[in-house]
């Protein structure tokens, strides 16, 4: 990591390309099993079919087989499509589809399953043929309509339809979907005298013109399906269709050895009156990422590199998930175990192992404590800092140096910002003065290490005046443009969920969400819990932009479900309705559920988010994303995290120290072959600019000098301010000499708004813009603020150049100051000899040093 600095004149723009063109440092089975070829005696083990038994209830079942092979050294391979499927009685079941199970009267037989010289048996009890059963809306035709897209958010699933016809998205309102496919426009979609001429037919097929292309063919399920209920009478189920109760995905995990390149997955429903169906030709299913592997319309995953994938399935607004791990052949590959420290490596390096990447090697002490000092504590470390921890030879002296950092004071400013980024501090929806009183408020409880758990309730059970009780701002940016004397209760429902939650529930609010199971009733059940909540002016009021508000409770008011017209009762989510006496505070139960050690989300999220705080990138990504389609790259590390941290009570210093102390976050950011490619499992440290705060204040460091941000004293560091709105402009400003604001707040307010310090106006942490562009660059090489750091009386070239230094110590304390390290030899003998022309201003060159090492990668990035 050592940088070349060949040219360091100022107007050298070559350095332009240090800095964003240049990357940033940063055996098994090999039998192929098609249908021509052979497999060595000896090798395949046995074949397995799944389910092995199989219930068909009525004459609308049927059951779809999966069968994997198992290979004497472990591998699994899905050979569904290579086997050959026989019924011991076709009367009584027969095949479709090769693999398919349809039922043909009552009784019992069973399925043959062979695959060159191996068997496997499916047993089948057919049962309730003598019923007619109808084709179902609710469980049918209304899912196969899903499935094909038609009432996808591109197409009839928006609000206002397409050409006149509306559906409910992917569903969600069977009463509308009903009315709109039988009763609207005269009825002319469904042709009940000749049911093949119905337009719902010809369109999605294409036989007549179509604007939405073809969504299914003459020959599949769904055509049929649709055909069935038309001439069966359009019958309307939707009061008696037997409710879902849950589904499953069969296999839901599995790990494939080249040269295994697909697996066929089953859907099974589970119905409240205990019959299960095999819906997988009724399931829309979704890859987590298609880069890895897609999904066919039946369910079978096609490999298309190696990794790992979630597939989900969704039948009637329930989701089911199967994780797949497609390996490639790494006849090079051998794991070599690292030292584990704690179990977050073990359950690392056990992921790691799976997936054959072997992780990095220990960071170096000059890496270790410049990411330590950055990540703990938002700034650099000094160069007495950094000598005297290069220069300690105890062999626990990062365990001691973390211990240090977690209680210095600046690790409660740095991790209040964090928070403070997110909680809406901001003048806009604080007033004036209750941006700091708030700021000062979360920064104290960081400092005195109040719990987690204990923390999130007092910002949620808050009341009174904000400036009197700074947590009380919690509830002002939780209004249409911060303004009305009532909560909007959507906006509360929405940031509390993704806030404390990680849950993003917004799409709920409209319809069921598209990619989890959470319903309408869901959201405004969660809603009921906040819509009482009132503001009134005062006791303090200065002017509009500097009035206390107080925060109260009403009475009464209840929240009415848009659709139904319900009064929807508190409930949380993903639980049952929960009783509330008429005087109480709703908030305070809402708090105590989310809170508790037992609650599936508050715990995971905690530990998510503070994991992304230190790797750059959560073990959920985007870190306040939590749903099913959408799974962790480590469950178990996840799950022993959250664990963790309940039972150290929600503890974050204790939870912080256990994640810096483990091997995983000291690895070094260089790669290897295996992890080169590698962005989530965490086999090495991931490289990440520093944020617009963190890198003002190191900069600073850098060259010795304080940052004075108008109307705050000297001596504040950037991390520290405590409103959103510093450095951006409002309607009606300016900037100049005799402009209404001070110019030098734009020269560091741009310098911040640049590289991506948000307004803190939103819950997500997606606000602040860690993307690279063109404007930070120009700031780095031609801007002001770093140019009159350098050069400023006092910096740290002034100091340098006016004491008694060699060279070699002169470089020393740039290269500690800037890099937290010593320069190597290559770079000590190239700067040397530049020092030593004696006809260049020696002031010159070292502000031309010091230019260079802060506008290089290794200085911005953290590593």
């Amino acid at each position: 990591m050592n940088l070349h600095l060949k040219a360091l004149s100022i107007n050298n723009l070559c350095l332009l390309t240090w800095i964003f063109l240049l990357p940033v440092y940063g055996g098994g089975n090999d039998l192929y099993l098609d249908a021509s070829e052979k497999v060595a005696p000896g090798n395949l083990l046995h074949i397995n079919a799944t389910p092995h038994t199989v219930v068909l209830s009525g004459q609308r079942s049927q059951q779809r087989i999966a069968v994997t092979a198992t290979f004497e050294n472990g591998n699994l391979r899905d050979i569904t499509d290579l086997c050959t499927f026989k019924s011991q009685n076709s009367d009584i079941a027969n095949l479709r589809d090769n693999s398919v199970i349809y039922p043909q009267k009552n009784g019992q037989t069973q399925i043959k399953v062979v695959f060159q010289n191996h068997q496997a048996h499916v047993s089948v009890l057919v049962s309730s043929m003598e019923q007619s059963i109808t084709t179902s809306f609710m469980n049918e035709v209304n899912p196969a309509i899903t499935k094909s897209g038609c009432n996808a958010g591109t197409c009839h699933g928006t609000p206002t339809g397409k050409n006149g016809f509306r559906l409910s998205l992917r569903g969600y309102d069977p009463e509308l979907d009903f009315h709109s496919l039988t009763r609207e426009m005269k009825g002319r979609r469904i042709d009940l005298t000749t049911p093949d001429n119905s337009l719902l037919l010809l369109k999605p097929t294409m036989q007549v013109t179509h604007e939405g292309g073809k969504r299914f063919d003459r020959h599949s399920s769904t055509y049929g399906i649709i055909l069935d209920w038309i001439q069966e009478g359009l019958i309307d189920d939707r009061s008696q269709a037997p409710k879902l109760s849950y589904l499953e995905i069969l296999p839901n995990k599995r790990v494939l050895e080249a040269p295994a390149d697909s697996q066929q997955l089953v859907v099974l429903a589970h119905f409240e009156n205990g019959i299960r169906w095999d819906v997988t030709h009724l399931a829309r299913f979704t890859s987590n990422d298609e880069t890895q592997a897609e999904v066919s319309l039946e369910g079978k995953v096609s490999k298309h590199m190696a990794g790992e994938v979630t597939v989900c399935a969704e039948y009637l607004s329930q989701f089911a998930s199967s994780q797949l791990i497609f390996l490639d052949n790494k006849p090079s590959f051998t794991w070599t175990q690292p030292p584990v420290k704690n179990y977050i490596d073990q359950h690392v390096f056990d992921k790691l192992k799976l997936l054959r990447i072997q992780p990095s090697e220990l960071c170096s002490d000059e890496v270790f404590i410049r990411r330590i000092f950055l990540d703990v504590i938002g700034l650099l470390p000094s160069p007495d800092e950094v000598r005297d921890f290069l220069a300690d030879a105890r062999p626990n002296k990062r365990r001691i140096l973390i211990h240090e950092l977690l209680e210095r004071s600046e690790f409660a400013d740095w991790w209040a910002m964090k928070w403070i980024d997110r909680l809406g501090g901001n003048q806009r929806y604080t007033g004036i003065a209750g941006a700091p009183k708030y700021h000062q408020w979360v920064r104290s409880c960081i400092a005195d290490n109040i719990p987690e758990d204990v923390f999130v309730r007092s910002l949620l059970t808050s009341s009174g005046g904000n400036y009197g009780n700074p947590a009380a701002s919690f509830w002002r940016r939780l209004r249409i443009g911060g303004l009305g004397k009532n909560i909007d209760a959507s906006i509360a429902v929405e940031e509390i969920t993704q806030l404390f939650m990680g849950v993003r529930i917004q799409c709920a609010k409209c319809h069921n969400h598209p990619a989890e199971k959470w319903t309408q009733d869901d959201y405004y059940g969660l809603s009921a819990f906040f819509n009482r909540i009132q503001f009134k002016n005062g006791p303090f009021f200065g002017g509009i932009y500097n009035k206390e508000e107080t925060i109260f409770l009403r009475r009464e008011g209840d929240v009415t479900h848009p659709r139904t017209g319900k009064r929807m009762a508190p409930k949380p989510l993903g639980e049952s309705v929960v009783e509330v006496p008429p005087n109480a505070d709703r908030r305070e139960v809402f708090a105590e559920w989310l809170t508790a050690p037992e609650n599936p989300f508050f715990a995971a999220a905690s530990v998510n988010r503070m994991w992304y705080h230190l790797f750059g990138r959560g073990i959920i990504e985007p870190v306040d994303d939590i749903r099913n389609s959408n799974p962790p790259s480590n469950g178990p590390l996840l799950d022993a995290l959250a664990k963790d941290f309940v039972v150290h009570n929600f503890d974050r210093k204790h939870l912080i120290r256990t994640i810096l102390n483990s091997r995983t976050y000291q690895l070094s950011s260089l790669t290897n072959e295996h992890n080169q490619d590698d962005n989530k499992y965490f086999s090495r440290y991931q490289l990440r600019m520093l944020g617009a705060e963190q890198l003002l204040d190191a900069i600073c460091t850098a060259t010795g000098t304080t940052q004075k941000f108008p109307g705050f004293p000297r001596g504040i560091r950037a991390v520290q301010l405590p409103d959103g709105e510093f450095g951006r402009k409002r309607p009606g400003e300016t900037f100049g000499t005799n402009a209404k604001v001070d110019p030098s707040t734009a020269l560091v307010g741009n310098f911040l708004v640049a590289f991506g310090r948000p307004s803190r106006a939103i819950a997500c942490e997606c606000e602040r813009d860690t993307n690279t562009n063109l404007i930070q660059a120009l700031q780095l090489v031609g801007g002001d603020v770093i140019q009159h750091k350098i050069e400023s009386p006092g910096s740290r070239v002034d100091t340098l150049v006016n004491a008694s230094l060699s060279d070699h110590e002169l470089l020393d304390e740039l290269f500690l100051s800037a890099l937290s390290r010593f320069p190597s030899s290559k770079e000590r003998n190239s700067l040397l000899a530049r020092l030593a022309v004696t006809n260049t201003d020696n002031r010159t060159i070292v502000e031309d040093i010091l230019w260079a090492l802060i506008n290089h990668d290794e200085f911005l990035f953290q590593h």
